[in-house]
């Protein structure tokens, strides 16, 4: 599309080498201009202008990164080039990608001054992508600033079921363990052995009475800074959560007193969690037991991830295997 540039941005370069716009390689969508002394990029009449300074905003995040793009001529007519801003780690930069300027933090090498929190419901990483606008020099400023809050946001709860077709009755175990939804992923894992190193895979013989080991194991967070507490686990005769026949193997975040043979191994210290349990069967006119957990997560630095019921390091059996 041919664009008419407004005649107070039209400027005239002598024979030189060097040529700002040939720098700034504008995208199709923007044109190389001056304003207030500064060359960059403005946005053709075609370019998209949604709400005023959100800067056609894109964010993405996953696990412990965090990504926030924003439209480059905009900002420019705004008054802020892209070399100009950055996180609050100063030395965090955007970086161009077709006329976009890109932000990024993660929780490895590249943190950023990224801030960690949580309330009620969720664990927020926090940033800001900030700077001044452009100026031509001279010891004072009346020139705006720019704040941009930038965040991640994960639900701290999630409720997750297996899909364990354990029949007892015929001491055979059939699974499936499907991927977890949402931002990051919670799987339950049933294993063979107290040393949680040999998984079931297939079909499997279980016989009743036989102690399960059931892990919970969430995936996608950072270890250092998230650990998991698993709040109440139970088993239905049918694939249905919230089946009104079910039987609590964890309650408030402690193994059910009704049922002596469930073992609390680990909670709340790490983003996996163990227990244990003697296999069983439904009464009602069914053969199968599906298992369901609900957990939670919460901010190691908050010291609030201690479950009510704590295994101690040295596990002592309630009962001989």
């Amino acid at each position: 599309m041919q664009q008419t540039i407004p005649e107070q941005y039209k400027y005239k370069l002598p024979y030189a080498l060097d040529d700002p716009c040939e720098e700034l390689d504008c995208a199709e969508d923007e044109w190389c201009g001056q304003k207030d002394g500064v060359y960059g990029c403005f946005c053709n009449e075609d370019h998209s202008k949604p709400h005023a300074e959100s800067f056609d905003s894109v964010e993405y995040c996953s696990s412990s990164t965090g990504t926030m793009s924003l439209s480059r001529c905009q900002l420019f007519e705004a008054g802020f080039s892209a070399d100009s801003l950055h996180l609050n780690d100063p030395s965090c930069n955007g970086t161009l990608q077709d006329g976009r300027v890109e932000f990024l933090f993660d929780n490895e090498n590249h943190t950023c001054g990224t801030t960690l929190r949580s309330n009620m419901t969720h664990f927020i990483y926090e940033n800001l992508i900030q700077g001044e606008a452009n100026s031509a020099g001279g010891p004072i400023s009346r020139e705006r600033r720019i704040q941009l809050l930038f965040c991640c946001v994960y639900p701290l709860t999630q409720a997750l079921s297996m899909n364990m077709d354990i029949n007892p009755l015929e001491s055979v175990v059939s699974k499936k363990l499907p991927g977890g939804q949402g931002t990051y992923r919670v799987r339950m894992i049933p294993y063979e052995d107290a040393g949680f190193s040999h998984a079931f895979s297939g079909r499997v013989t279980v016989a009743v009475n036989q102690r399960m080991y059931v892990a919970v194991r969430l995936d996608g967070v950072d270890s250092r800074q998230i650990a998991m507490v698993m709040d109440s686990c139970w088993a239905t005769p049918v694939n249905q959560a919230d089946y009104h026949i079910r039987w609590d193997l964890i309650r408030n975040e402690c193994p059910n007193p009704n049922d002596n043979t469930v073992e609390m191994l680990q909670n709340g210290v790490s983003t996996s969690g163990r227990f244990s349990f003697r296999m069983f069967t439904f009464t009602a006119n069914t053969s199968k037991v599906y298992l369901h957990c609900s957990i939670h997560l919460c901010l190691v630095a908050s010291n609030d991830c201690t479950a009510v019921s704590s295994p101690h390091l040295e596990h002592t059996r309630r009962e001989s295997d």
